[in-house]
């Protein structure tokens, strides 16, 4: 049988580990959430520029679109000739 300063020679080293455990764990979430942070920060920037795109195509095809039935939809009289 150990002797009670064993024991609590131990149960002190089992204490020693489990915050050495605890403190890389935080520090393991830490990483993680700045990981997923910086991916999420890049994802949306790449979105952001891509979206603007879009509008800015969009918008250009509506202003045609519009100024094309302000002429007389000539577009329109074309599509239907050809085919």
């Amino acid at each position: 049988m150990a002797t009670f300063t064993e024991d609590f020679t131990r149960l002190r080293e089992e204490c020693d580990h489990a915050r050495e455990d605890r403190a890389l764990l935080y520090e393991q979430v830490r990483a993680d959430v700045k990981r997923i942070a910086d991916e999420t920060r890049s994802f949306l920037e790449a979105f952001r520029a891509d979206f603007k795109a879009m509008s800015h195509a969009l918008r250009a095809d509506l202003q045609a679109f519009a100024a094309d039935l302000r002429t007389g939809g000539q577009i329109f009289r074309r599509e239907r000739s050809a085919g």
